[in-house]
């Protein structure tokens, strides 16, 4: 176990959140001194690519030919997006759940970051959950479960009649029928899967948002220099704290019956958009607790878990620089002691990691997914001050190291 960063593995959700909080911010502030790994290993978006994950992985001898760990003392960063679009993600998050239970017993590390499609999961918007991963959760009872959702459906619709709802009760076949495709067998087991007390679900809100190792920092989608934040570890606890406030929100309208729980964010959305305004038109003034969820939850948009100019968001640091961007990278870098940034997210162009900034910023997002991007897999290996890419063909690619940051010469 490396002493710069200490896994969490307690199942009491009190006990959980006050050990995560202390042992994330140990991490975090422990990974600038000088206990840090001697080599550090960071692959990009997966997106469920099973083979091309564990393939480039033992091209870069972490894990052996079974999927086993093999890398040592060596931290594996995956920069989030290891589901949605293929249809292997459930065996891609067991298979990521269980390395890093055995990097950690080698003494190695291996933590995988919150993507954007983590928090999309997490808040229920499922454009890219296909019904080939619904699939993978159906189970023998699947037609059952799936026949009394769609009762409870039935009865929640019903109790908002009166409301100026677009959401209408499935009362003829041709809808009946639609709302079935809408919500193939495996769909519920999955949502309970990824939900806040679901196998997927607990691991995925357990995942940091940022992380800094040495002199680097890996995040998802990037750092907006414009963004806000007094360290990395505040970055990380203000993310996952809206992930934790969503799951709040969502359960105290789900028991008020103002969201049907298993709702997609999309309907949700316009549904209390609706909701709120036939709310606003009665006479009796609505529940303040209840309007005031609902006013949060509209809200969601603005949130750094899910804004354009947050963490898990964020492209700006993936084209050409501009002047403005480049001086605020080279500020935010100073201020953290750190010399790069690793970034996923953006599909890079002929499918190669791709340094931007004077080599300050490494995107490493190669487009995995063979079916969806025809991209290849990937993996940026820092160790001993070199930067070496391999490639899942077998090919290498060395890189320059970060260009130093500009000295400021003191105004005498």
């Amino acid at each position: 176990m490396p002493e710069w960063y200490h896994p969490i593995m307690v199942r009491r959700p009190l006990l959980a959140s006050i050990l995560l909080v202390s042992a994330l911010l140990g991490a975090l502030t422990l990974a600038g001194t000088a206990a840090v790994p001697p080599r550090v290993v960071a692959v990009g978006d997966v997106h469920g690519a099973l083979p091309e994950f564990a393939s480039v992985l033992q091209r870069t001898g972490l894990v052996d030919g079974r999927r086993r760990w093999i890398g040592g003392t060596a931290t594996l960063v995956q920069i989030g997006d290891i589901v949605d679009r293929g249809a292997r993600v459930r065996e891609t998050l067991d298979f990521a759940m269980d390395l890093e239970k055995q990097a950690a017993k080698a003494g190695g590390a291996f933590i995988p970051l919150l993507g954007n499609h983590e928090a999309m999961n997490v808040m229920g918007d499922l454009r890219y959950v296909t019904p080939e991963i619904y699939r993978t959760f159906a189970t023998s009872r699947s037609e059952e479960v799936r026949a009394k959702a769609f009762q409870e459906y039935v009865e929640f619709l019903s109790a908002h009649v009166g409301h100026v709802h677009s959401l209408l009760v499935p009362a003829d076949d041709a809808t009946r029928k639609k709302w079935m495709d809408d919500h193939p067998l495996g769909f519920f087991e999955y949502r309970d899967a990824v939900g806040p007390n679901g196998k997927y679900g607990r691991w995925i809100r357990l995942r940091p948002a940022i992380v800094q190792i040495g002199d680097g920092l890996f995040v998802h989608g990037g750092l907006n220099p414009a963004l806000p934040f007094e360290s990395v570890a505040a970055l990380d606890a203000a993310v996952r704290a809206e992930l934790k406030g969503f799951d709040e929100l969502w359960q105290a309208l789900s028991r008020a019956k103002t969201v049907w729980r298993y709702m997609t964010l999309r309907d949700a959305i316009a549904h209390l958009e609706e909701e709120q305004k036939a709310l606003q038109a009665e006479a009796k003034p609505a529940d303040p607790v209840i309007a005031g969820h609902i006013q949060k939850l509209l809200g969601y948009r603005q949130w750094m878990a899910s804004s354009s100019d947050g963490p898990l968001w964020y492209r700006g640091l993936t084209k050409d620089a501009e002047p403005a961007v480049t001086a605020g990278l080279e500020a935010l870098l100073a201020r953290f002691g750190a010399r790069y940034l690793v970034v996923g997210h953006t599909v890079m162009a002929k499918a190669a990691v791709t340094p931007w900034f004077a080599n300050r910023v490494f995107a490493i997002d190669t487009g995995m997914l063979p079916e969806e991007y025809k991209g290849r897999a990937s993996a940026l290996e820092i160790k001993g001050g070199s930067f070496t890419v391999f490639y899942g063909d077998g090919t290498r690619q060395t890189l320059d190291a970060p260009a130093p940051l500009p000295v400021k010469t003191p105004i005498s």
